[in-house]
């Protein structure tokens, strides 16, 4: 096997705040030392006034987690509607992480999310800048545009900032996604609207379209004395159905441009690691899942290319960069030699005699996460934990009873764009139902049960290590165990409220003893077994919520994706609201009378 080029990505889940520069120098070092020749440089801050312009739309909080280019540099063109000064300091920062590559001779990588949507004033002012309807009809109340990018006056916007980025920053790969989170291309398939986009550029060919637009930023790096590499994606992490044109412009592209993955040979230059396991833990941070990481990490080697993009998730002993380290010394060529392999890295954590306690914690915590695979309870389930507030939001009998002082503290922040009842309903994600239905929601719970009880063997292999070094990560898999408990009480407690007709009334017959509704007994179980459940998880989290999750620095940045230290409070404020409505459920069903 013929070496590759490594392009290490450090993945903060969702911390979007200004790294110390301190720290990025740390992760630039560690990279160096394995040989890396890239490095991303792209995380910037999130900019809350991107969503405060559009009130109740939960649809900004996508783009609010990527990069773009005019986030980075203003063209003068677009100063009028675009905040300069966001942009200024992003610049600013990057250009420092830039210098800290130059000190260990590496070059910088950057993901940005392209053509990325204009703000609606700015179409108004040049009505032919506008594009395709870029948004997700489902998770959007108002409409959002990207640029046309056939439009000359909006290639000499994407020139000029381009220039300026080059001019002082050596980009050596741009990675650009679009047809996602408030990027598209006009009349690709991929847009969530369907293929769509101004009159006037229906007739150009796809291929004419990606390459015109890729040029813009080739031409930028010759101007400049870059040499990049530019590709571009709409394949969104099999989240998204595969564009077959995207995938065939390749026989149209210049050398160092790449499309969906393909190069203008046929080839795929670059192999990428996925996210694996890891979107089945979020929103939690640093759970290790070594064993997945190694066979993604094995596989994206092994693929044709000349280089590998590798995400380097949050850990608390370095798992990922001493699975790197170990697989130069010596590839493995089987499945016992990634154990053994496994087996140093524990051993190099936990001590050789512990070694073989930390790679059974670490298998009993892949075996977890395959379980809840299993039923894809993955970045749009698991993470509904947060989006959704299942976290801190009520299990009631009558959702619609619960007043507006509370719902205050959760409500902005559930991720629902259509209505008032979609919002009340614990399984609808994003405007679509992922568990629904007895059999369904038989089959996720069986899975949650199943990966529960996986992870309370992983506490108690990691229970027998130093305290010291593993009590923290041993608590975050009670953490872990509390969410999983949280969907598992939501899934059935929905259900059961589907099966129940809007006009019930409970009877009041004069039998006695009489037995009463089950659902009711059910629902009062359920709701005693969350509240239990969330005072458990107050107590592992007070005084210490960003040890597990990502927080916003201040209250009043709190939104779809980010809770604030205010966590715990908001726990308790759940329990005592799910106490106070626990018998508006007596009103529907009929209740024991023995």
């Amino acid at each position: 096997m013929s070496a590759k080029q490594m392009m290490l990505q450090y993945f903060h889940d969702r911390t979007y705040l200004p790294q110390d520069p301190s720290c990025f120098e740390d992760e630039v070092r560690r990279a160096a030392e394995l040989g890396a020749q890239y490095v991303y440089i792209g995380e910037i801050p999130k900019n809350p006034s991107e969503w405060a312009a559009h009130p109740g739309d939960p649809y900004p909080n996508w783009g609010m987690l990527l990069t773009t280019l005019f986030k980075l540099v203003v063209p003068k063109g677009l100063e009028e509607w675009l905040d300069t000064e966001y942009a200024r300091k992003n610049f600013e920062l990057l250009k420092k992480r830039a210098a800290i590559l130059q000190k260990y001779n590496l070059r910088a990588a950057l993901f940005i999310s392209e053509p990325f949507y204009f703000p609606e004033a700015a179409y108004r002012a040049h009505p032919s800048w506008r594009g395709p309807r870029c948004d997700h009809p489902r998770r959007c109340r108002d409409m959002y545009f990207s640029p046309c990018v056939d439009e000359p006056e909006v290639r000499a916007l994407y020139a000029e900032a381009m220039d300026t980025l080059c001019s002082q920053i050596d980009i050596g790969y741009l990675q650009i996604v679009t047809n996602d989170s408030g990027a598209g291309l006009c009349w690709t398939s991929g847009l969530y609207n369907g293929p769509n986009g101004p009159e006037a550029c229906r007739h150009i060919p796809l291929e004419t379209r990606l390459l015109t637009f890729l040029n813009v930023f080739r031409q930028a790096g010759e101007r400049n004395g870059r040499s990049m590499i530019v590709d571009i994606t709409s394949n969104i992490g099999g989240f998204k159905e595969s564009e077959v044109a995207m995938n065939n412009v390749w026989r149209a592209l210049l050398d160092g441009l790449i499309v969906n993955g393909y190069s203008s040979r046929g080839s795929r230059p670059v192999s990428h690691t996925a996210y694996g396991l890891y979107e089945h833990y979020r929103p939690l941070r640093r759970i290790p899942i070594p064993v997945d990481f190694l066979d993604d990490y094995d596989a994206a080697m092994r693929r044709e290319g000349s280089a590998v993009e590798v995400v380097i998730r949050e850990s608390d002993f370095h798992e990922y960069e001493r699975i790197i380290d170990a697989y130069a010394r010596q590839r493995p060529e089987n499945a016992a030699e990634r154990m053994a392999l496994l087996l140093r890295v524990a051993g190099g954590i936990a001590g050789p005699d512990n070694a073989g306690l930390l790679l059974d914690a670490w298998l009993k915590i892949n075996a977890a996460m395959q379980s809840l695979r299993s039923i894809r309870l993955d970045n749009f389930v698991m993470m509904p934990l947060i989006s959704q507030r299942l976290i801190n939001r009520p299990l009631v009998p009558r959702p619609s009873l619960l007043t507006d002082a509370e719902t205050a503290y959760y409500r902005p922040f559930l991720f629902q764009a259509t209505s008032e009842e979609q919002a009340q309903d614990l399984m609808n994600i994003q405007g679509m139902d992922f568990i629904r239905g007895f059999s369904g929601t038989r089959i996720a719970v069986l899975a949650m049960d199943e990966a529960l009880c996986l992870l309370e063997e992983a506490v108690k292999l990691l229970s027998r290590l130093d305290p010291a070094a593993f009590g923290l990560p041993a608590d975050r898999l009670h953490v872990f165990i509390c969410l999983i408990r949280t969907m598992r009480h939501a899934a059935i407690y929905q259900e059961i409220l589907d099966r129940t007709a809007p006009e019930e009334t409970a009877a009041f017959g004069t039998a006695w003893p009489a037995r009463g509704d089950d659902r009711l007994l059910r629902l009062n179980e359920l709701a005693r077994a969350e509240i239990d459940n969330a005072y458990r998880l107050h107590d592992l989290i007070t005084g210490r919520v960003g040890e597990f999750f990502t927080i916003a620095e201040e209250t009043d940045k709190e939104d779809i994706f980010l809770v604030t230290a205010d966590l715990p409070a908001q726990l308790i404020r759940k329990a005592e609201i799910m106490l106070a409505h626990m018998r508006d459920a007596d009103a529907v069903y009929e209740s024991n009378n023995n």
